[in-house]
């Protein structure tokens, strides 16, 4: 009788061992990759300023719309409610171009060239868990992004340029759902907002992206 329950717990045991080796490990970490439209905010009012306070006169500029951003992200799950996120971010140029008359009549006109770049650090979090608001979450963080600036302003007289780079701390917020494509992928669509890019209080940044994840 012994052996015959020796040989039953051996067994349970060793079906225990198959049936826990059979289950999936629970994939915990993800990484993604997505594109968007970054727009700055409006420094025409700025530049304007800055070009009559320095030469006098009258001054006019406007700003493009926007460029195209993109970014590079990886994520651990620490549950079904929050996940820490790593990114890289890198934007195309957005160019502001102005032109104005000196208090002493020198027509002059120019551009600025502004992108940004760098890493950020944040939390997403699903914050309810009911069928398909589970697919909504919040993002918050601080990024570490580097402002680069190219200036070229030509007059009757001649030509100068000058660039300029800025780092420091931001931090950002947005909104976003995350669609399911299959077992380990997701469809990502966010709409984020960024407040001192580069350090820089004036400088902010709204940005809405699609991109895709994977959870290994």
């Amino acid at each position: 009788m012994n052996n015959y329950f020796k040989l039953t717990c051996n067994l349970a045991l060793l079906c225990l061992g198959l049936n826990t080796y059979g289950q999936e490990t629970p994939k915990n970490i993800y990484l993604g990759a997505s594109a968007g439209f970054s727009q700055l905010s409006d420094q025409t009012s700025t530049v304007n300023s800055e070009l009559t306070n320095a030469v006098g006169g009258t001054s006019q500029s406007s700003q493009n719309n926007g460029a195209a951003a993109y970014r590079l992200f990886g994520g651990i799950l620490l549950n079904k409610y929050i996940a820490v996120e790593l990114g890289y971010a890198q934007t195309a140029n957005q160019t502001l171009t102005f032109s104005g008359i000196s208090a002493l009549n020198t027509n002059y006109s120019g551009s600025f060239n502004a992108s940004y770049s760098g890493a950020d650090l944040g939390l997403v979090l699903h914050p309810v868990q009911l069928p398909v608001f589970k697919y909504v979450f919040i993002d918050l963080g601080a990024t570490q992004y580097k402002e680069k600036q190219l200036g070229n302003v030509s007059t009757s007289l001649g030509g100068y340029s000058q660039s300029q780079n800025q780092s420091g701390m931001g931090k950002f917020y947005g909104l976003g759902y995350d669609l399911p494509m299959g077992a380990s992928t997701d469809l990502r669509f966010s709409l984020n907002h960024y407040d001192s890019i580069g350090g820089d209080s004036a400088l902010k940044s709204n940005l809405a992206s699609v991109g895709v994840t994977r959870r290994f």
